[in-house]
């Protein structure tokens, strides 16, 4: 059966809950909630995991915790949740732009230093509607680090909030026809969850928790310790003075008075909570799990009652007493079996593409192999097939046909060549009967190959004896030019132009031009009046340099016909490169 564990790694307090089983029937084998020293907690808010780690992985080892099937989940004291109505459904596309569209929404954060994520509440045809989390990538990043540490390999990282919502859907607390409010305290916050219609509605977070009293203790835990580490390096002998600036416990009554005010500013943010909740069905019960506050559970918030969150079936190992500090860690380890309604993954970025490759990996390592094989096979049945070809079939044809060329010592015919050349007779000798092959002679088909190589270049030798193959280069075509020029000449429907006299020279190499054409025209271009003629004979000599194989259009003489109804023109010299026309008709 499946293994799963979750672990809640908070501020000063860890809880870890491992499964058994299936989302529907499952148990737990193994639960545990710890603390953080002072030390531990300042040090790893500061970013350094080791301390952490240790604790961490002494708890893995000690209740078996599997190492392939890990959620950690991460207190929302700094999360933040925004709802957002786009008017598209698609998921591809709302990942793509959730982080653009929820960016107003955040002035506290720079929007490239967090990590958003989102749930689907409602979709149609019209849009959906969103629930947006948002946190900062170093909270998560020093978590997964934590755990890593420790020997554990998270496949997913998730909010306190939701993996309260999924404990609580699962216990089956939520219906369709009631709400309920949602509580997880925690060490420094509270989140706040409102469900509505078996359906999560809403979230928020309390700056506030059940240790929040304790935060002037960090803080004097950190000064002495920077104040140590100055003394140190200065060589003053007055270090022991800060470290006795740290009190060993807060006085009774000053603890007792921050306990009362923490819960008294709890219980008054529930209450706005429940009064600003908008859903359709009252809130019939508020439902508590996290650290417990005194006087909590059991009371009422504006006539709400406040019940433990208990979210494990009788009989499933759960713990007799404190369960509700485990719910969050159960949410993510129920997750991880394939269960809860909200999938949320603080890992996307992280994981997009490496996330990719490990759903390709064994496909891929599978594809290959097969290829792999077929290919080995193919490459043994053509080997088989070349050995047969060679060894019975083109080993006979050529042992037979050297017989008939050249002749052999055991036969009786007279061979086709007389005299036979010294070169032939060595090559056919190789194959004679009784001589095995091997080594440096050549197989009966690479043989066939060479004997095809020499046939070629045989008949090429016979070509160019006969003249069938001429390497001295053609010169340029005269006729080839004049098409060009008159192709040209009849491109315009407009022109009206009477051929005169039309001649071609080839022009060697010259220190201005390549080898070319030396066209002549004489030509008479008609129209309405004289100008219009000389414009169209413009034109005409436009349209000629504009040809990439026209290399120079010379003027001509122009003279008007009787009755002034065109030019003539007489002898207009045209240089054609027929190279550059090859060239543009083969682009």
């Amino acid at each position: 059966m499946a293994r799963s564990c979750g672990i809640r790694i908070g501020p000063r307090r860890f809880e870890l809950v491992v499964l058994d089983g299936s989302p529907k029937r499952h148990k737990i084998t193994a639960y545990y909630a710890g603390e953080f020293t002072a030390e531990e907690s300042v040090a790893y808010a500061a970013g350094d995991v080791s301390l952490v780690a240790e604790v961490l992985k002494d708890a893995a080892a000690s209740h078996r915790v599997p190492k392939e099937n890990v959620s950690v989940v991460i207190p929302s004291d700094h999360a933040a949740y925004r709802r957002l109505t786009l008017p598209f459904a698609d998921r591809s596309k709302i990942d793509q732009v959730i982080k653009f569209e929820v960016e107003n929404e955040l002035p506290q954060f720079d929007i490239d230093d967090v990590i958003v994520d989102y749930h689907v509440m409602s979709e149609n045809d019209q849009g959906a509607e969103l629930l947006v989390s948002a946190l900062p990538k170093d909270c998560v990043s020093r978590a997964i680090q934590a755990m890593e540490k420790a020997g554990l390999e998270p496949l997913e990282a998730e909010l306190e909030s939701s993996a309260m919502v999924n404990s609580a859907l699962a216990a089956d607390i939520c219906h369709i026809d009631n709400a309920q409010l949602l509580v997880h305290v925690g060490e420094h916050s509270t989140c706040v969850a409102v469900v509505a219609g078996a359906e999560i509605r809403e979230m928020r977070v309390i700056h506030i928790g059940a240790m929040s009293h304790l935060s002037g203790e960090l803080a004097a835990v950190t000064n002495a310790a920077e104040a140590d580490a100055e003394d140190e390096e200065a060589g003053d002998d007055d270090a022991g003075e800060a470290a006795a600036a740290v009190p060993d416990e807060l006085d009774p009554i000053e603890l007792s008075r921050r306990i009362d005010q923490a819960i008294k500013r709890i219980r008054r943010e529930i209450g706005r909570t429940i009064s600003a909740a908008r859903t359709a069905q009252p809130i019939e019960a508020i439902y508590a799990s996290g650290m417990e506050l005194p006087g909590l559970i059991g009371s009422s918030v504006l006539d709400v009652p406040v019940y433990v969150l208990d979210c494990f079936e009788e009989d499933s190992g759960q713990p007799a007493e404190g369960a509700g500090q485990l719910v969050a860690a159960y949410g993510g380890a129920f997750r991880q079996l394939g269960g809860g309604v909200m999938s949320p993954s603080l890992r996307r970025e992280e994981l997009t593409y490496s996330g990719a490759w490990e759903r390709l990996e064994f496909p891929l390592a599978f594809a290959a192999l097969m290829l792999t094989t077929f290919l080995g096979m193919v490459n043994i049945v053509n080997i088989r097939k070349i050995d047969a070809l060679n060894y019975t079939g083109l080993l006979s044809y050529l042992r037979n046909v050297n017989a008939f060329i050249v002749g052999t010592d055991t036969s009786t015919a007279r061979p086709i060549l007389n005299p036979v050349p010294k070169d032939l007779l060595d090559r056919s000798k190789v194959y004679g009967k009784g001589v095995k092959l091997g080594g440096d002679v050549p197989e009966p088909l690479a043989e066939l190959k060479t004997i095809e190589q020499m046939l070629d270049r045989k008949v090429l030798d016979l070509k160019r004896e006969v003249g069938d193959i001429q390497e001295i280069p053609l010169p340029p075509s005269a006729f080839a030019a004049m098409t060009c020029v008159l192709n040209v000449l009849n491109g315009n429907d407009d022109w009206r132009p009477s051929l005169r006299q039309l001649g071609a020279d080839y022009v060697k190499k010259n220190r201005d031009y390549p080898e070319h054409t030396k066209i002549k025209l004489s030509a008479t271009f008609f129209a309405d009046s004289v100008p219009e003629a000389s414009n169209d004979i413009t034109a005409f000599d436009a349209a000629l340099r504009a040809q990439p194989w026209c290399l120079e259009v010379e003027q001509a003489t122009q003279t008007p016909t009787e009755g002034d109804t065109g030019l003539n023109f007489k002898g207009k010299v045209i240089l054609v490169d027929p190279s550059k026309l090859f060239t543009s008709r083969a682009n």
